[in-house]
């Protein structure tokens, strides 16, 4: 497979997808240049998705009482409204659940990112696309260590990195797909 086949399907919107690039790399700096604010705006904001997502799976408890323990369903909608509660009250210890998350997340983001990007060739933006996996993969490792002291500016910081790595990496290949397209 040659790399004009890997970038037939984005080469028309290249340049839209460096602009997502540009917007991303925007997000990023954001997120760096405050990254307590960023972090803790991720607690809440989980923590309001939480209790919304509780009430409906309270909601539909009480609306469907045949399927299945309608008790235990609309306990852990309760459960989860507490949770999203927690995590508005306490953002502090929710970055340090985020945290541990956002590790996950960037292990899982570098391993898929890394098979992918041994399946491009490096003309094709796989060069751009293993760079954003091996620092997905580093800054995993590194959050890992600092747990659980890594808590919102932790959560901010990396986050922001990965936006503009992940940007940098958009650009990168929406670049090259112009190419290929012009």
């Amino acid at each position: 497979m040659d790399t004009t086949d890997v970038l037939k399907p984005i080469a028309k919107i290249g340049g839209t997808v460096r602009l997502l690039g540009i917007g991303l790399l925007i997000l990023g700096a954001l997120s760096v240049w405050a990254p307590q604010a960023s972090g803790m705006t991720v607690s809440v904001i989980i923590g309001v998705l939480l209790i919304l997502g509780g009430i409906m799976r309270t909601a539909f408890a009480w609306m469907s009482p045949g399927w299945g323990s309608m008790f235990l369903r609309a306990a852990v909608g309760i459960l989860t409204v507490i949770a999203g509660g927690y995590m508005i009250m306490q953002p502090e210890a929710g970055s340090q659940v985020l945290a541990m998350v956002l590790v996950f997340y960037l292990f899982a983001d570098g391993i898929t990112s890394l098979i992918i990007a041994v399946k491009l060739p490096p003309a094709a933006g796989g060069a751009w696309v293993m760079f954003g996996a091996v620092a997905s993969l580093i800054i995993g490792i590194l959050l890992w260590r600092q747990w659980p002291a890594s808590g919102e500016l932790a959560v901010g910081v990396l986050i922001g990195i990965k936006l503009i790595l992940d940007g940098a990496t958009l650009i990168g290949v929406g670049s090259v797909a112009k190419a290929v397209a012009d």
